[in-house]
């Protein structure tokens, strides 16, 4: 049974949604697939990989930060680059943690989480995104694509982009090479047949990446990639056919409503509409320093769209919208403006 029938089986019978990837990641955590060999002192090791880095595996494209001044532009002479994701995810079935509960399964978290996000979470997030005339990337587990089709048909038709991820949400990196192309070529045809539009982007589950991922991507004509962290601004990433992936969402780990409300930042919805306006002003300030910004923020339903904070999110959208100075980007939209203005040229 193929994994795609195997997790649609899994909502009708109550089995683990995770467990039909169990079989790949037994065998990836016992191999190291590619990268620099271990080394427990400060020897250069020659690991066949080329660029500016010590045995980082990719050669970039990007400006110098002294090249930056006077040289980024955003269109219409904007300040600050504001683009957005939201999520749509099912991370399989929640079980409690180290008890000695007969009954494992956490129904309370997985209808907390998963439930509450299709049944409450996306749709109101399409209506506050509606309201301020924002268009974004929206990221889910491609298994709940197929399983909500009419949900991201609304998204494409409301003029938002979609975001590939893996079937299930378990990362590529506990895949071998071969299942995560598999994969990648797996949610690319039910992401098309879906929504009617071949998806241009990738958001690997947790932000990780494998030292193959861009090559795969590559191979199958996508635009970007997100997850990396190595700037704030987009760049590139020469792939070994020749193309260049883009890389956007690089600094997002604190502008998200995980980070404002989760477990180690459990903050009130004052609190994070004020941390996050003053996390904008920061960007806009900057911008007037150095360079036009871009900044990221997500929201993942579950969390952002809950009553008491759907309010904070229809505030902080709001006073940016205030600026006239804010281009608002989906992030294939930045993806492709950087590329034509500051890779192919």
């Amino acid at each position: 049974m193929d994994r795609r029938n195997f997790f649609m089986k899994a909502f009708a019978a109550g089995g683990t949604v995770v467990a039909a990837h169990s079989a790949v990641t037994s065998v990836a955590k016992a191999q190291k697939w590619g990268g620099a060999p271990e080394t427990t002192d400060h020897t250069v090791i020659n690991d066949g990989h080329t660029g500016q880095w010590p045995h980082w595996p990719f050669e970039e494209i990007r400006i110098p930060y002294d090249q930056r001044f006077g040289k980024v532009k955003w269109p219409n002479d904007a300040k600050v680059c504001f683009y957005m994701y939201v999520t749509g995810e099912w991370s399989g079935h929640a079980e409690f943690p180290g008890t000695k509960a007969v009954y494992k399964r956490n129904l309370r978290l997985e209808s907390e989480t998963g439930q509450y996000e299709f049944n409450v979470g996306i749709h109101r997030a399409l209506r506050l995104l509606a309201k301020h005339n924002i268009k974004v990337s929206f990221a889910p587990h491609t298994g709940m694509v197929e399983r909500f089709p009419e949900i991201w048909r609304e998204a494409v038709r409301n003029g938002h982009d979609i975001t590939a991820r893996t079937y299930t949400g378990v990362p590529t990196t506990e895949m071998s090479p071969a299942d995560e192309k598999k994969e990648i070529q797996l949610v690319t045809k039910i992401i098309e047949k879906v929504t009617g539009k071949r998806p241009v982007g990738f958001n690997n589950p947790g932000g990780v990446c494998t030292d193959q991922t861009p090559h795969f991507l590559a191979e199958e004509g996508y635009l970007y990639m997100s997850g990396l962290k190595g700037d704030d601004l987009p760049y590139g990433i020469k792939a070994r056919n020749g193309k260049v992936i883009m890389v956007v969402g690089s600094r997002h780990t604190t502008t998200n409503d995980n980070a404002l409300f989760g477990e180690r930042a459990d903050r009130g919805p004052r609190e994070a509409l004020q941390f996050m306006k003053d996390t904008f002003n920061a960007y806009y300030k900057l911008a007037h320093e150095e360079w036009p910004q871009a900044m990221n923020y997500g929201i993942h339903p579950q969390k952002g769209c809950m009553p008491e904070r759907i309010g904070f999110n229809d505030e902080f959208l709001g006073y940016i919208r205030q600026f006239k100075d804010v281009w608002f980007a989906r992030y294939d939209e930045l993806a492709e403006y950087w590329l034509k203005n500051y890779i192919n040229v």
